[in-house]
């Protein structure tokens, strides 16, 4: 009854998205005053009113998931395509495509951005951001150059490796940080990740402490602790619905990548279990089954349990999976741990009422964050997850604060330029890798094969049919880089009938750190048909 209440007193008398402001409780924080000069939207002065026909925080995230909003923040990327040291594909989008190139002498600033959970570069509230943020100037933009990092298997990138990512997996996204600051080397690059992509974010700054060439992060939307998110998102039939949203949602993302994740026999009994689905060679055995009660079967924790536990990250000595259970994986990855090693600025934008990280699972982040005076969470009353619509027409509204804490941040770097290793001012093209130390460099085979060459595991499409001349093409790494773990090929398929025949071979430069043989590139050749090269308009 009082949560009806509350929606009607809210749709009669619209809040404003004013936030509070947590951070380190000392005389002087740069950052809270940087805000506090540049940051108007942020400090309540410009606050907007919520949408007085989206009330609730319910209402809010439920419009940004199935409302049409194909006709505003049209962008239009350029695609570029790496492949990493284990084989896997990254495609980063670039907007403008004005400004896709490398360029060794531009000073614009970048933002990198990370979208949420099974997302890309398409989804609305990153396109809304990048509309805003690479318009020129003197339109009335910010004029900087935007670039997506979509993770394996999204936004139309094709899988080759058989594991995904998760909020524990920051070595994709390192390896495109070190691709960008040798495209854009005179760049200073800020990050901003939303939703899970904040997760990767915040745990990739306290990682990397003062050694990133990031000047600052933005998180929007984050599970900060990805075990009391958890816990919230099933403690009542409401969020629930949430749960099984967010599970089918990896379990589609699974489905479509069934061929490639089959590639391992490790991952053929948890196939199995989610998609329902015979996977194994053997005829007479039975398709696996989940027998337990908790996880609950189709929920995300259900999915992490079974899969994302197994594939979303690398395996020792280059990382840390697999795990035991969710639970383990959820305490593990979780930012909250790291919160006091961040070094450079990060303000962390979060609604009380987001059903899916709702207020209550923030409170150990607040605890941490006032300890580190580089973070700061400013959190609104209402709206929602990813949402913040405003006025009558329920306009996007968040990318206004975004937009001048980046800006803030930009001519804090460039008046302070501060030889600090933390703090306003740090970080920029003199920590780049590039800069710093020495980078690894090698020469490895990539081989070029049909999409058709890979078995399909439910028989959707003939099997080794000859390709047409603009079949996509899919990148196989032949040298073995990563020693401790193993690289995959079509031939492994428990679906192949016959070996496939040997594609082009590409020898490509890898770049990758020293200490860190897991991060690192391969730039693949525009001019190979692929899914993951044309430009993208959404």
């Amino acid at each position: 009854m009082f949560g009806m209440m509350g929606m009607a007193r809210n749709a009669l008398l619209p809040r404003k998205f004013r936030f509070f402001l947590e951070y380190a409780d000392s005389e002087t924080n740069p950052i809270v005053e940087m805000i506090g000069r540049a940051c108007p939207s942020l400090c309540g002065s410009q606050a907007a009113t919520a949408t007085r026909w989206l009330p609730s925080g319910h209402a809010q995230t439920i419009w940004s998931s199935v409302a049409d909003f194909s006709e505003v923040d049209q962008v239009e990327y350029k695609r570029k395509v790496i492949m990493v040291p284990d084989g896997g594909i990254i495609s980063i989008d670039t907007a403008p495509v004005s400004l896709a190139d490398p360029a060794p002498d531009d000073t614009r600033p970048t933002v990198v951005i990370l979208h949420g959970l099974t997302g890309g570069s398409y989804e609305s509230y990153v396109r809304n951001c990048v509309s805003k943020l690479s318009k020129p100037k003197e339109e009335g933009g910010h004029g900087m150059r935007c670039v997506v990092v979509n993770y394996r298997g999204c936004a139309n990138t094709p899988l080759t490796s058989a594991q995904l990512y998760s909020a524990c997996k920051t070595t994709d996204f390192s390896s495109a940080l070190l691709l960008l600051t040798r495209m854009f080397p005179k760049s200073p690059m800020i990050a901003m990740g939303f939703s899970l992509g904040g997760a990767i974010l915040a745990k990739y700054m306290g990682e990397a402490g003062s050694h990133t060439p990031l000047i600052g992060a933005v998180t929007v939307g984050a599970p900060l602790e990805l075990d009391t998110t958890a816990e919230a998102l099933e403690s009542t039939y409401i969020s629930m619905v949430y749960a099984y949203a967010l599970g089918s949602n990896l379990a589609a993302l699974g489905r479509k990548h069934i061929d490639t994740l089959a590639l391992s026999p490790d991952l053929w009994d948890a196939l199995e279990m989610i998609l329902r689905t015979k996977i194994h060679p053997d005829k007479n055995r039975p398709i696996a089954k989940y027998t337990g009660r908790d996880p609950r079967p189709g929920t995300m924790r259900f999915l992490d349990h079974i899969i994302t536990c197994k594939i979303g990250g690398l395996p020792t000595p280059y990382g840390d999976f697999p795990f035991k259970s969710a639970n383990a994986y959820y305490t593990h990855s979780s930012p909250l741990h790291l919160m006091h090693k961040v070094a450079r600025p990060m303000l962390a934008l979060n609604a009380d009422d987001d059903p899916i990280v709702p207020f209550s699972t923030l409170q150990h982040t607040i605890k941490n964050i006032q300890r580190n005076p580089n973070v700061v969470l400013a959190h609104s009353r209402c709206g929602g997850h990813l949402g913040w619509f405003a006025g009558r027409s329920g306009e996007r509204w968040i990318y206004q604060p975004i937009g001048e804490f980046l800006d803030a941040l930009c001519d804090a770097y460039t008046h302070l330029n501060s030889k600090s290793h933390q703090g306003l001012g740090s970080g920029g093209p003199r920590v780049s890798p590039w800069n710093t130390g020495s980078i690894d460099k090698r020469m490895v085979q990539v081989e070029l094969l049909p999409a058709s060459a890979l078995p399909s595991i439910l028989g959707q499409r003939n099997n080794n049919a000859t390709p047409s001349e603009d079949e996509p093409m899919m990148p196989w790494l032949k040298t073995h880089v990563l020693k401790h773990m193993p690289l995959f090929h079509p031939n492994d398929s428990p679906k192949a009938t016959e070996r496939v025949p040997e594609g082009d071979i590409l020898s490509l430069p890898l770049y990758s750190e020293p200490l860190h043989p897991e991060v690192g590139f391969i730039e693949l050749p525009e001019s190979v048909p692929s899914w993951t090269v044309d430009m993208a308009l959404y």
